[in-house]
């Protein structure tokens, strides 16, 4: 899977800063549907090419895959300011990398960490996670969920998954904030035998951070 880091080094934000540092870029933007997901019609679902995240409170965008990187280029020559609620923040030293990375069935189980809160309860789910009254059932039930976004963030990246998605998860719950709305998130590990780049997100609002994951051991087991 081939991938572009744009990483802001001398910008530092709050997590709670990256949903409107996605919409300053969406509006410079705006002819590129493929960071803001609006079309004529209104919202467009698929799993978004270009997330916006922070990793140690600097900003990064990612853009994945050859459609997303094309209009990279574009991001990083124009790209020379913030402004998150009228705060004018230069941006005097960028980072881009581009590269490619394994993404898929693996036949090592390899251990994540989310640095970001996973949003992986909807009102559907969520009474449904409540009502479990063991640790092993909460947690086989986030199992099956994580497996479940595995298997559409391949499907929106056109990956057919080849295999059953085996997954492990050792979480806590946390309150974070949605779109101005309190709900729970998730923490903590998971071992799956699957291949994620760094910084990829999973489940719900990716594109403002949620969800990001990190490998924690390079070699798997």
């Amino acid at each position: 899977m081939k991938v572009a880091q744009l990483t802001m080094k001398d910008v530092k934000l709050m997590d709670s800063e990256i949903h409107k540092m996605r919409g300053f870029i969406g509006n410079m933007f705006e002819k590129y549907d493929l960071i803001h997901n609006h079309g004529q019609n209104g919202f467009i679902y698929r799993y978004p090419l270009i997330q916006f995240k922070t990793v140690d409170k600097s900003p990064i965008i990612l853009a994945i895959g050859e459609d997303a990187i094309k209009i990279f280029g574009e991001i990083f020559m124009t790209l020379d300011h913030l402004d998150i609620e009228g705060k004018y923040i230069p941006i005097n030293e960028k980072e881009l990398t581009v590269a490619d990375y394994p993404f898929g069935i693996s036949e090592n189980t390899i251990t994540y960490e989310f640095i970001h809160s996973w949003i992986a309860l909807n009102q559907k789910n969520y009474p449904e996670y409540q009502a479990l009254e063991t640790v092993k059932e909460k947690r086989e039930m986030l199992s099956r969920i994580l497996a479940g976004n595995l298997i559409s963030m391949s499907k929106g990246l056109g990956y057919t998954v080849p295999a059953r998605i085996e997954a492990e998860t050792t979480l806590y719950s946390i309150k974070t904030t949605l779109k101005r709305v309190e709900v729970i998130g998730f923490i903590g590990s998971f071992r799956t035998n699957f291949e994620i780049p760094d910084f990829f997100g999973i489940g719900k609002s990716v594109s403002r951070g949620f969800g990001t994951v990190k490998r924690i051991n390079k070699e798997g087991k």
